[in-house]
This record gives C-alpha cells, sequence and structure tokens, in this order.
C-alpha cells in the first residue's frame, strides 16, 4: 500500500496551494496538472473499465481528452508499471491490482467527475476501435488511375465480408479506410439488412 500512496499521492501542499508538477501542454481547462492526479486517474480507468485496454488506449484517452499531456501520461504508466500498481500482460493490456483498486475507492472524489465519465466514455470508445483495427483489415491498392479499397470484415480470422471499392484518390481510400475501422459491424449489418429487405 505504501507504493501507491507514494504515488498518488505525492503532491506537496505549500501555503494551502496545490503544486501542479505535471506538464499542461494539450489539456484543456480543468485538464490533470499534477503527476499524482494523472497516476488516480488511470487507476481509475483500469479500474471502472469493462473492457481490456492497453497502455496506447489509455495514453489515446488522456490526449484525446485533453485531460493529461502525453509525456506526463506515459511516464504515470511506466511507474505504476515498474511499481507493481498495474501489471501489463504479454498481450498488453494493464490490468489494475488490489493494491490499485483500493488507492481508487480512497481517492476517486478528489478527481472531477467531469474528467472520470470523459475518461471511462473514451476509453471504452479506444478500446473497441483498437479491437476492430486488431479485427479487420484494410487494403489500398493503386491501379493505374484509381485506388482499390479493399474491406475484410473478420472474426477468429475468418472472412465473413469481403467488400471492395474504387476510387479515384488516396484521400478518399484514406477515408473509406477510417469510416470502416471505426465500426465494421455496423457497416456490415447495413448491408446485410439492404440485402435482405
Amino acid at each position: 500500500m505504501d507504493n501507491i500512496e507514494n504515488e498518488l499521492n505525492k503532491e506537496e501542499i505549500l501555503d494551502g496551494n496545490l503544486v501542479f508538477d505535471a506538464f499542461t501542454y494539450g489539456i484543456e481547462d480543468g485538464g490533470l496538472r499534477s503527476q499524482s492526479e494523472i497516476s488516480m486517474i488511470i487507476c481509475y480507468v483500469l479500474t471502472n473499465s469493462e473492457t481490456k485496454l492497453s497502455k496506447k488506449v489509455i495514453i489515446d484517452t488522456m490526449t484525446e481528452g485533453a485531460i493529461a499531456n502525453y509525456f506526463e501520461t506515459t511516464s504515470a504508466i511506466s511507474k505504476l508499471i515498474k511499481n507493481g500498481i498495474v501489471i501489463e500482460d504479454e498481450n498488453g493490456y494493464l490490468t489494475a491490482t488490489k493494491e490499485c483498486k483500493k488507492a481508487t475507492e480512497m481517492v476517486e472524489k478528489d478527481l472531477p467527475l467531469s474528467i472520470r465519465e470523459k475518461s471511462i466514455k473514451l476509453s471504452a470508445k479506444l478500446a473497441v476501435s483498437e479491437l476492430y483495427r486488431k479485427e479487420n483489415k484494410v487494403e489500398i491498392v493503386e491501379e493505374n488511375d484509381s485506388y482499390s479499397v479493399i474491406l475484410h470484415v473478420t472474426d477468429k480470422d475468418k472472412d465473413y465480408m469481403v467488400l471492395k471499392l474504387t476510387v479515384p484518390t488516396i484521400a478518399q481510400a484514406d477515408t473509406i479506410k477510417e469510416k470502416f475501422l471505426a465500426d465494421p459491424v455496423r457497416i456490415y449489418n447495413n448491408l446485410i439488412s439492404s440485402l435482405f429487405e
């Protein structure tokens, strides 16, 4: 328990004011400006997430949500892993230890509600997107004056749908790729529904 308390409660109070010791580049007003708060939110997200989260998802959650600085988040994750407060498995997923969960229960109310809610919603969204990118693939092939975009909806290494689209520019091909990877299941379901109506 000493490790987590040292890691999560190391702010200093001088004359009643919290000393902010984290870089703030890239964060919005209300974002986290102390290293201990960043460690707290990481433990909070890992403890309260219903999905597996990778280091990349946690970092993207903090930076895309303008909650915490990229370098501070990366450093906090490394320290939490090094101190055994968070465990990273062979697949790159992070798990909160009992120590992390217990500390989260004690300090979670110190984190702003808006930050807690935003971090949980955004991490869930990014985890799903990461899973889609791992399970489904998109190929972009240049053919003369056009580009073929080949979309694969896959489950357990088996293609359920392969769709090939031809577009005139690489920008359009990249847009189709990103839209598809954002939610391939929705595209598959919409196409199947249209075919069987």
